[in-house]
Parts: structure tokens; C-alpha cells; sequence
């Protein structure tokens, strides 16, 4: 699975690391880990956390090797891997901005994407439950997902979060493969040995502010007050 291969390639960033604290918030789930680092991904509320009650303090390699059972345990094991996958000399935006043309394939929760630069849109929505037609752009249940050709793909992180990243990346035919948003993971070798050619993610600009956000219940939109997209190329 590409989780685990994802996992495997972060193990000496978690090495000797602890978990000082975390949140499991409304809309994002935030860890803090002892070198001071911050990661944020999606909270989706599917299951139990096995470890509740018992985080912080624990070693990273207890923990990432424990949290992968649930969406609600793979929330908390993202935003784990988000904090210690840094973008070493990242290009500030959205990797989405870079692209334009045929036909783009989006896959997320409610995905929102500019019209304007492309001939047509299908967005598979975790979340929806029956297909809309809006013009150029058509969302679908991501539950109707059996194969899809298109000229670019971006597939945002919380496919890791709800475990469908698989089956979309197995089932996709495209030029150009994104992975991107809060719960994308910087693993390079990984994300390349399946396709992808872009990462980008949003990361916190004022780690503590973003922390208590997500803490306290906080909107997306107050949170990204506090946050930026970098992206990178992957060579």
C-alpha cells in the first residue's frame, strides 16, 4: 500500500522523535512533535483511535506503526508524517495553478477548482451522493469511481486519510499525476515510483496559532489566515 511505502521512506525523519501533543479537531487534526515541527491534515471521523489517551510522550515509530486502522487514526498518523516531511526549497502557490488544457480529474472532499483553464472538470467527491452537472464541470460520488482517463489528476492528501488513494492511483490514466492539499505528504521516491510528478502542501506560518485553531474548533478559513500552499516538482 502507498501508505506504507510512504512510512518506510519517512522512518529516519521520525527516529528518536516524540509526540508533544495533538488535536483532533472539527475539520483538521494537528500534531506537535518534540523538534518544535507542526503537521495538520484532515480529520475524518471514521472509527476509534486506539491510542487515545496514551499519545504524547510516545516514540514516532510506536506511533506511526500503531495509527493506521481507521480514518480517524490515519488523521492523527498524517498529520504525524506532515510535521516531519518537510519540501527542502519548496515554490510558494498552489501546484494546481501551473496547470491547465484538456480534461482534469479531481479527487477530495467538496474539491474546488478555477474553471477557467481547463476544457473540462470531473471531480470525484468523497463526500457527495448523487452526480451534478455544472457546466464544465461535473462532480460525481466518488462511490461511482471505477476508471477515469484524463490529462492531469490531482489527488488531494486526504485519499491517504480515507484509504482510497489505492484504488484511485491503480485505476487512473493521466500525464500528469498531483498529489496536494493539508494532508499530502512529502515522500518523494515513493509518490514518483506511482506517477506523480507534483507535491504540494499547506503548512503553518505560525505553528502555535494553527495549533490552538484546529484545538478550538476553528474555521478552514481562520485557519489558512495562519497557513501558505508551497509545492515542488519531483525530479
Amino acid at each position: 500500500m502507498i501508505l506504507d511505502e510512504i512510512i518506510e521512506e519517512l522512518k529516519f525523519a521520525i527516529k528518536g522523535k516524540k509526540l508533544i501533543n495533538t488535536c483532533v479537531g472539527v475539520s483538521f487534526t494537528a500534531s506537535l512533535i518534540n523538534d518544535g515541527s507542526l503537521g495538520i491534515a484532515h480529520t475524518v471521523l471514521d472509527g476509534d483511535n486506539s491510542l487515545a489517551g496514551d499519545l504524547m510522550g510516545m516514540d514516532l515509530e510506536e506511533i506511526v506503526n500503531s495509527l493506521k486502522n481507521n480514518s480517524i487514526e490515519r488523521s492523527i498518523l498524517l498529520s504525524i508524517l506532515n510535521a516531519v516531511s518537510d519540501i527542502p526549497n519548496p515554490t510558494e502557490g498552489d501546484p494546481l495553478d501551473t496547470l491547465e488544457g484538456g480534461k482534469l480529474c479531481v479527487f477530495g472532499y467538496s474539491p474546488k477548482v478555477d474553471t477557467t483553464k481547463f476544457s473540462s472538470i470531473v471531480a470525484y467527491d468523497f463526500v457527495a451522493n448523487k452526480e451534478a452537472n455544472l457546466g464544465k464541470i461535473i462532480i460525481k460520488p466518488f462511490s461511482s469511481f471505477s476508471s477515469e482517463v484524463c490529462d492531469s489528476t490531482v489527488i488531494f492528501g486526504s485519499a491517504l486519510v480515507n484509504g482510497t488513494i489505492d484504488k484511485i492511483v491503480k485505476s487512473i490514466s493521466t500525464n500528469n499525476l498531483i498529489l496536494e492539499g493539508i494532508s499530502s505528504v512529502y515522500a518523494p521516491k515513493t509518490l514518483k515510483n506511482y506517477g506523480f510528478s507534483m507535491i504540494g502542501k499547506i503548512v503553518a506560518i505560525d505553528k502555535m496559532k494553527a495549533f490552538r485553531i484546529i484545538c478550538e474548533g476553528g474555521s478552514p478559513i481562520k485557519l489558512s489566515t495562519y497557513t501558505k500552499k508551497i509545492y515542488v516538482k519531483i525530479s
